[in-house]
């Protein structure tokens, strides 16, 4: 199984990231196998793995907590084609290169748009489509994840 997180950037572009068949670590802690260096994520927000054939992800006890589909989680399975929140930044989950594009996550308001984080972004229930794409539009335009040694390693073994 080929699992992706697909990056949504603001300027309407992608950047995918290839998943180990272990547990990917997210966080701001440059120790995480995935650094989102924003004061809004938390040192170890969630993680991701994956067991019997199956892909989850869990929430470990953030304060923004983690979003799958504009829904609060703690603990989930992930299907092709979600979208996991985490803070301002999103991900398409991407299983055996499904979905094959990404243009339908930018088009207007949607059901998954319409709810954001808590914490620094308003309450989960109260946001709407403009707060959260001001909260995109507040990422600086070089953004970018910082990916752990470790796996960029086994990325390029891999390869």
């Amino acid at each position: 199984m080929e699992v992706n997180l697909v990056l949504l950037k603001k300027d309407g572009t992608t950047k995918s990231f290839p998943l180990p068949s272990t547990v990917t670590s997210i966080g701001r802690r440059q120790e995480c196998d995935f650094c989102l260096p924003l004061s809004v994520v938390s040192r170890r927000h969630c993680e991701i793995y994956m067991d019997q054939g199956h892909v989850f992800v869990r929430d470990l006890n953030s304060r923004n907590s983690t979003f799958l589909n504009g829904r609060r989680i703690d603990e989930s399975r992930l299907q092709a084609g979600d979208v996991l929140q985490i803070g301002p930044v999103k991900f398409v989950i991407q299983i055996d290169g499904q979905p094959e594009t990404f243009e339908s996550y930018f088009e207007g308001p949607s059901e998954t748009a319409e709810k954001t984080t808590a914490g620094d972004f308003g309450e989960s229930a109260g946001a709407n489509q403009s707060e959260t794409t001001e909260i995109l539009d507040s990422l600086p335009d070089d953004f970018d994840i910082d990916i752990n040694s470790d796996l960029k390693n086994q990325f390029t073994q891999e390869s």
